[in-house]
């Protein structure tokens, strides 16, 4: 028959057992001996290192009493060990113990007792009684733990064969999601380095419109130049081709060809023309701009005239510009909403998830108080004057403060020339819980009140993220779609 058997039968099935379950470990000892609460202790450490323990003692008028509260908790493991005090402590169990005590006994004096509790000792008159009513215990039977933990297992079955149907679904999906994901982080580096180079000829060209008339003259001059010499290579080999034409004797196809070219150089020789005529009229003008000389009505209008086309094709230019940023700037804004709402997607994947508390890629609540460092300091600080219960009420005061909206514990700052919100470090109540409980307390609201500034600023809310926690910063959509497949390739 297995331990577990042995123990449930030894218990009796319809004996009430006292839940949380709990185990007793009783001494008696003279009025001289001091010792007795460090052995019981010495016991528990011995076989139940780590279990919570209660020492309480008694003074009837022969021995004092000493006895030990072992909280084993509320589940099956804590059932087990609660009775396999009667295999410690056989022969020296509850029975025994108020044997002894009827009797009046002193050979049990220096003796260890032990056994679990049951539901007399819970209606006890002593002190093990009224703790056990204080700490709200109840009776059970071991026939009802048996119900619970059928129970249980059907639960877990049910838990288990879901976890496998969104397995299969995530496999699915996996794949997919991947491709998607780093389709539109390509996509959108993409146009982030598209929209960084418009926006630099955007930033060179627009202004460019407010020059002077000079500096559009010097410009429109240069242009004219370089058209010229390309003009006049053009030129110099139309001219070859004339020279050449008169020599050649050219079949029906190569007519035609001749033909288009001698169109094209009519074309150009217009054009060249056009040029060279605006060129003599701007350098005309310029001369006589340099010589303060008076131009004449018509000269006016046709350097206003220059003056006009030109301005309509810088115009048209960074129209063009304009046209392109705001294109982009809308297609970057919908991928960006898209990547977002794929982030909530993989959030609710992750949640969904069973991870352990070392896990690297996971959910992190930005803009959560962490609890540990005040707790920390309230054990240190306080000690033996219920520093749990402190540093419960502590949290919670930093916790409202936190969600006050009109305190604004920032400062703004200039970083490689731009506006900054950083934590005010000469803020009155930051400065008085730090000289209160230290460093670590008030970094952990500073990193709170950071977080809370960049996740939800007007809200004041905690916010999930997707977190790297290895590294130590947010993960990209990449890596967290990576780690689930990973997650699930390793329970498979």
């Amino acid at each position: 028959m297995p331990t577990d058997d042995v123990l449930m039968a030894d218990a009796g099935a319809d004996e009430l057992l006292v839940w949380p379950w709990t185990g007793i470990l009783a001494m008696a000892a003279a009025d001289e001996d001091a010792d007795a609460a460090t052995t019981l202790a010495f016991h528990a450490h011995q076989r139940f290192a780590g279990v919570a323990t209660t020492a309480l003692q008694e003074e009837p008028t022969n021995h004092q009493q000493h006895f030990l509260l072992l909280h084993f908790g509320k589940n099956w493991a804590g059932l087990r060990d609660a009775m396999s005090l009667a295999v410690h402590f056989a022969g020296a169990g509850r029975r025994e113990w108020q044997r002894r005590g009827r009797e009046g006994s002193s050979e049990g004096a220096g003796g260890v007792f032990g056994w679990a509790a049951v539901g007399e000792d819970l209606l006890g008159d002593g002190a093990v009684g009224r703790i056990l009513r204080e700490s709200g215990a109840a009776a059970r039977s071991v026939e009802d733990v048996e119900k619970d933990e059928a129970s249980v297992a059907v639960t877990l079955s049910a838990v288990a064969g879901e976890y496998e149907r969104r397995e299969r679904l995530l496999a699915a999906k996996n794949e997919e999601m991947v491709r998607a994901v780093q389709r539109m982080e390509e996509e959108s580096s993409w146009l982030r380095s598209e929209l960084n180079e418009l926006k630099a000829v955007a930033d060179n060209s627009l202004p460019e419109m407010n020059h002077g008339v000079d500096e559009e003259n010097e410009k429109l001059r240069a242009e004219l130049d370089a058209v010229k010499g390309e003009i006049e290579l053009r030129v110099d080999r139309i001219q070859e081709l004339k020279e050449c034409r008169t020599d050649l004797h050219f079949s029906k196809l190569e007519k035609e060809e001749m033909e288009a070219i001698n169109a094209k150089v009519i074309q150009l020789e217009k054009q060249l023309e056009q040029k060279e005529a605006q060129e003599y009229a701007i350098c005309m003008l310029n001369t006589k701009l340099q010589a303060v000389e008076n131009l004449s009505i018509e000269e006016y209008g046709h350097l206003y005239k220059l003056l006009t086309i030109l301005k309509e094709c810088l115009e048209q230019k960074s129209e063009r510009f304009q046209n392109a940023y705001v294109e982009l700037t809308q297609r970057d804004h919908l991928n960006r909403n898209e990547l977002q709402e794929t982030r909530q997607e993989v959030i609710k994947c992750l949640e969904s998830m069973a991870t352990g508390d070392c896990t690297v890629i996971g959910i992190k609540r930005m803009g959560q108080l962490d609890e540990k460092p005040f707790h920390h300091a309230c054990k240190r600080k306080y000690r033996d004057y219920d520093p749990e219960g402190k540093g419960t009420r502590l949290i919670s005061l930093w916790q409202k403060e936190l969600k006050n909206k009109s305190w604004n514990p920032f400062t703004t700052i200039l970083v490689d020339g731009e506006e900054k919100d950083v934590v005010n470090e000469d803020d009155p109540k930051l400065r008085q819980l730090w000289t209160e409980y230290g460093d670590i307390v008030c970094n952990a609201v500073k990193v709170t009140l950071r977080e809370l500034n960049e996740y939800s600023p007007q809200g004041r809310h905690a916010v999930n993220e997707l977190w790297n926690f290895r590294e130590g910063r947010k993960a990209t959509t990449a890596e967290v779609v990576n780690y689930i497949f990973e997650q699930q390739k390793t329970s498979s």
